[in-house]
């Protein structure tokens, strides 16, 4: 097992207002065991003083960019290459909202993973950062109804606190349901699994079948183990169906105590709640979900606002979308809510404002959102990206990668001590795999290392 080197990020925002607000955004290291590490550190957490990465303080005084050099310079770095790539970006002061750097940054295009950064807002401004999903067990005489709430983390194990992933265990909640069962004398039951609560939203149909075929995406229920995968690894294949896995998995450790035989399955009406066990935190889920990218939980996630919103689930990227129009972005059109489909669109400009929205916003869970996203060379997506010395640690990024689209959305500060948002999108017609992302990467290196005076 190999320890991760120490680095800390600290970002700053201020709140335009009576009350100025500093956001403050600290990373800790973790041990990588071939997965990168999702977890929560409180915004009050401190590094040990020999560890610290020298960052110039924030200054609520420090000079913005000036606007006309840095275009000059990202102009340089982004203009239209011999392919056909084009790109699309817009760079703003957090704490003025003045836009720095703008290329076409309100023309809607495909964003890829970097629509995660939308779908994460929404999931914790319409359900809160401290809600958590239930997985109950609800008992009808000798029938037992495994209920499904949206927690596609469970665990095979017992629960472990530790980790989002597993944070609630099967073998717990067999253990709590059989002890359940022997007080009431009961010693076989008949297993109904009730994954009901998306309706028929396992699929979507702006999803390319190459999609399933190349281990992106699976069914999507609301009941599943490792985020509908076979097992807790990220390279894991998804399971076609993850809510029967989940049966299999709870009745074979129930079956250690009581005889089990396998029910139906569907909308279950009735029956007493009996155990539940329930998810991590979702502002810990949706760290988890930036940090790897993982469509399955941002599918989870839209489904799950739709639902709360009062809409199908079928409508889940109508239901960020709407999230996102609230917080001030224009012209989103969303038909998923992993970034998964080529027909979503939205803006750089429409991004860069969901950002800023969430930190500066009153809700501490949005502005917890900034922090979550991965760090330039040292975690999730952006482990191998941005790692030279001068943003090493100091930009915090959701990337998105397409057939002909590359996309980087995210925060940085700058030498000066103003904290910058960013989107910048590529486009090629041609159609290759996350086209000239060191191009992109070459755009944000700017962006941190500016000062950028006239």
């Amino acid at each position: 097992m190999n320890t991760a080197a120490r680095r800390a990020l600290t970002l700053g925002v201020a709140v335009l207002g009576v009350v100025a607000v500093i956001l403050a955004m600290v990373l800790a290291p973790r041990f990588f065991t071939g997965e990168p590490e999702a977890f929560y550190t409180p915004a009050s957490a401190q590094l040990a003083e020999k560890d610290a990465v020298t960052v110039a303080d924030l200054n609520p005084d420090a000079p913005i960019p000036d606007a006309a050099t840095l275009t000059a310079q990202l102009d340089a770095i982004l203009a239209d290459t011999s392919d056909g790539t084009s790109f699309n970006a817009q760079v703003v002061d957090v704490a003025s909202d003045t836009v720095l750097y703008d290329r076409n940054a309100g023309t809607n295009g495909t964003p890829a993973s970097s629509l995660k950064v939308v779908t994460a807002l929404a999931a914790l401004d319409t359900l809160g950062g401290d809600s958590q999903l239930s997985t109950s067990v609800l008992l009808d005489g000798n029938t037992l109804i495994l209920h499904g709430g949206g927690d596609v983390l469970l665990g095979d194990g017992k629960s472990d606190p530790s980790h989002p992933k597993g944070y609630a265990g099967l073998a717990t909640l067999a253990e709590q349901t059989a002890k359940e069962l022997k007080t009431r004398g009961i010693s076989e039951v008949t297993l109904w699994l009730d994954d009901s609560f998306f309706g028929d939203a396992h699929n979507n149909s702006a999803w390319d079948k190459s999609l399933f075929t190349s281990n992106n995406i699976g069914e999507v229920y609301p009941i599943a183990h490792y985020a509908g995968r076979a097992g807790e690894s990220t390279n894991a294949a998804y399971q076609s169906d993850a809510a029967e896995q989940v049966r299999k998995v709870f009745s074979k450790e129930l079956s250690a105590s009581v005889k089990v035989t396998e029910g139906g399955r569907g909308s279950y009406d009735g029956g007493e709640k009996i155990t539940e066990v329930k998810s991590a935190p979702l502002r810990q889920i949706i760290k988890h979900m930036l940090l790897v990218s993982d469509n399955y939980i941002a599918e989870t996630m839209g489904r799950l606002v739709a639902i709360k919103r009062g809409v199908a689930p079928e409508q889940a990227g109508a239901a960020v979308a709407a999230v996102a129009g609230e917080h001030g972005a224009e012209g989103v059109q969303l038909v998923d809510t992993s970034g998964l489909a080529a027909q979503n669109k939205i803006s750089p400009a429409a991004l860069t404002t969901v950002l800023r929205a969430a930190a500066t916003s009153n809700k501490p869970e949005l502005r917890e959102l900034v922090y979550s996203l991965p760090v330039a060379g040292y975690n999730g997506t952006l482990m191998k990206r941005l790692g030279q010395q001068s943003t090493l640690g100091l930009v915090r990024a959701k990337t998105g990668s397409l057939t002909g689209v590359a996309t980087l959305t995210g925060m940085t500060i700058t030498q000066d001590g103003r904290l910058l948002a960013f989107s910048i999108f590529a486009h090629q017609p041609g159609g290759t795999l996350a086209p000239h992302k060191p191009i992109i990467d070459s755009a944000v290196t700017a962006i941190r290392g500016c000062g950028c005076q006239s």
